[in-house]
């Protein structure tokens, strides 16, 4: 495919992606009406106050006013300009783009060929499970295993015979083994594979894409029971989350995740109706996996195994997830079983497991004090010292930390303030202290909102603009009605603007060149588009350029009284006589 030139490449990206599977990418988005709404990730908030217009791809922020298109919204999210945000998208859209210079064209060029070598990976070992006999050893694990063809299929599950046959398969098809190598897919020297007797497990990014694998093995002793590819330019293992490619519909759908520790507890989850389980791949949870999951939702429920290196790396999770704003709870297994593998295979009830999950503070208090006695004076200082240990988690959040103190008091019997007596001043954070809040709707009966102060616009003109991004239908009525010459510069400039745009091309006119509008401008429209004005009919019009022209009609009786006032100065009789004449023919204009 020939790369295309830039302008090209951005209008076909926006012609392949929508601006909502893009945000939804970052931003657990709920529909209301044709609206999409969800916590913005710009700024903190409670309440969501971030829209996403998908008939106009658009999105505006009421809470801290930025908005945007797609572009704008991964160039803000990812932290890049606009170059890196189109690479971002043609990337996700499949679009060619013109050859860059340098190194970091050769690590993107790098990345794309790792993830279609990984790709090529999954679909050989696949076969190889599936349709040869070199397979075998891989089938009876599974069926071992209890995994069934439908769900290893839906995982990609293959098998690595071993020897050279991936490496003389690449060769074969005339690909390179430095790259092969790089994927850690073959072994240094180009002449034996990686993974030998091993089924094979592809890890894939959020969006499907095969970055690296999992091979455990098939040989009984060998100490090395799981190995993974080492990290390349296109897999980092505290930035994947295995599963969540399949999981995310689930996830949206139930509103938490389910985290459990190993690829197979999550093979196995799926197979037995826990769709929204998704594994760390083998690392402690990481600040990024976090940060990740937090797209699609802020509840986690931790199951991770049965033994005390397990409830110490779910103790370390809640503690992170509470930095990231996650709410955690922790799920206990039920038996002898040491892990979510093992609990579902053997019949365990999954919605048992799940009612009983408790927030993950709860359990850590629970576990901290259940060996100790309150009425012991020794118990009761080990007790309040542990518990405190506890408390630290939220020592940010002050209404958390008196709801914590409070039930540990009763469950120790202690008096809450003492839990927290030694407790440090919960740190006020730098900044503002409160994010914006969105616009409390119309002031006037006729639904003229005013504009916030500041705003370069008039308020009768912003109003007049944002219904007409609405409701491009009532342009033929405002040229009839309005003369651009009662408007001062500003407010004229960006209304000949808005009509220019609109008698070019309509609404998707406006839409196509909205991104050379001035930001206050194309903040209006977006603002607009996510929130109409609450009233857009022609009365209102019709009110909003008599309020114009009334406004227009005082600035010239000012602007003739000052001259007026002048020429009386001066002595200039005849300009007196010429500006009064004008002034009373203005005040007796109706």
């Amino acid at each position: 495919m020939r790369p295309l030139p830039s302008e090209d490449a951005r209008d076909q990206v926006r012609s392949r992606l929508n601006l909502v599977d893009v945000v939804q990418q970052h931003v657990r988005l709920r529909k209301e009406g044709r609206e999409f709404k969800g916590l913005c990730p710009f700024h903190q908030e409670k309440t969501p106050s971030f829209h996403v217009n998908e008939q106009k791809q658009s999105w505006y922020c009421f809470g801290c006013e930025k908005g945007g298109d797609m572009f704008d919204f991964i160039e803000q999210i990812e932290k890049v300009d606009f170059p890196g945000a189109l690479r971002i998208l043609a990337e996700m859209a499949g679009v060619e783009l013109p050859e860059r210079s340098g190194p970091a064209m050769e690590r993107a060029q790098l990345r794309r060929r790792l993830v279609e070598l990984n790709r090529l990976a999954a679909q050989f070992y696949e076969y190889v499970l599936h349709a040869m006999p070199a397979g075998e050893p891989g089938r009876q694990l599974l069926e071992r295993r209890q995994v069934d063809e439908a769900t290893a299929r839906r995982f990609g599950l293959g098998y690595a015979p071993g020897g050279a046959s991936f490496a003389a398969f690449l060769r074969k098809r005339g690909h390179s083994m430095a790259d092969a190598i790089a994927a850690g897919l073959v072994r240094r020297g180009g002449g034996q594979d990686f993974c030998s007797q091993r089924v094979m497990v592809p890890i894939r990014d959020e969006r499907g894409q095969p970055v690296a694998f999992m091979g455990r093995t098939v040989v009984e002793g060998e100490p090395r029971k799981y190995v993974n590819t080492s990290e390349t330019p296109a897999y980092t293992k505290g930035r994947v989350l295995f599963g969540l490619d399949l999981a995310r519909p689930e996830i949206q759908e139930r509103g938490h995740a389910v985290l459990m520790e190993g690829q197979f507890d999550v093979i196995v989850a799926h197979q037995h109706g826990v769709g929204n389980a998704i594994a760390s791949s083998g690392t402690a949870l990481t600040p990024e996996q976090l940060t990740l999951l937090r797209r699609f939702t802020d509840e986690v429920v931790l199951v991770f195994d049965n033994d005390r290196a397990g409830r110490a790396a779910a103790e370390r999770a809640v503690e992170l997830a509470h930095q990231h704003q996650v709410r955690p709870r922790i799920a206990r297994l039920v038996g002898d079983a040491k892990d979510p593998d093992e609990f579902l295979r053997g019949g365990g009830r999954w919605d048992d497991v799940l009612a009983e999950a408790s927030p993950g503070l709860e359990v850590m208090i629970r576990d901290a004090i259940k060996d100790l006695h309150s009425h012991s004076p020794a118990d009761r200082e080990i007790g309040v010292g542990r518990i405190r240990q506890v408390l630290n988690i939220v020592r940010s959040a002050p209404a958390q930390l008196a709801s914590w103190a409070e039930f540990a008091g009763r469950l120790f019997d202690i008096d809450p303030q003492l839990l927290l007596a030694v407790q440090p001043a919960p740190a006020r954070r730098p900044g503002p202290s409160a994010a914006p809040t969105p616009e409390a709707g119309p002031a006037a009966s006729n639904g003229l909102a005013p504009t916030r102060g500041g705003n370069k616009l008039s308020n009768s003109v912003d109003y007049l603009l944002r219904v007409l991004a609405v409701r491009p239908e009532a342009l033929p009525r405002v040229l009839g009605i309005l003369d651009p010459a009662d408007l001062e510069d500003v407010d004229r400039a960006a209304y000949l603007r808005m009509v220019s745009a609109l008698e070019r091309g309509g609404l998707d006119g406006l839409g196509r060149e909205l991104g050379e509008f001035p930001a206050e401008e194309q903040g209006l429209v977006r603002k607009a588009w996510a929130m109409p004005p609450p009233a857009a009919q022609d009365e209102v019009v019709d009110e909003i350029v008599r309020r114009i022209r009334r406004q227009a009609k005082r600035r010239r009786i000012l602007a003739i009284a000052d001259g007026l006032s002048s020429a009386e100065r001066r002595g200039d009789r005849a300009q007196v006589e010429v500006l009064q004449s004008q002034l009373n023919e203005l005040r007796e204009r109706s």
